[in-house]
């Protein structure tokens, strides 16, 4: 699942899968949790709320179902060098505004 960067203290990213109804939560602890039976109205409203710390513990937390999401094995992931190299890549594409 996708997660886009929140302003937020609590919070370091969230992602919504429409089709399978899930949320996932990332918090700036490096903790990620996947809710489940989410609908889209409420991920909506968390994007928008002013505390999304608040909004989390008045709206979601303990009202759906809630899974940990165990770190990713490093071997999976891109190095450094390659994450790097994509985002140079991404921000010198063509259109991209400078």
């Amino acid at each position: 699942m996708q997660r886009q960067p929140i302003e937020s203290r609590a919070l370091a990213a969230a992602g919504y899968d429409a089709e399978a109804r899930e949320l996932e939560l990332e918090f700036r602890s490096g903790r990620v949790y996947r809710y489940r039976d989410v609908p889209a109205s409420v991920y909506e409203w968390l994007l928008r709320a002013p505390n999304k710390g608040a909004y989390i513990a008045r709206h979601i937390t303990g009202l759906y179902p809630e899974q940990a999401v165990p770190d990713v094995d490093p071997a999976l992931e891109p190095s450094l060098e390659q994450s790097l190299l994509a985002s140079l890549a991404a921000v010198s594409a063509p259109g991209r505004g400078k």
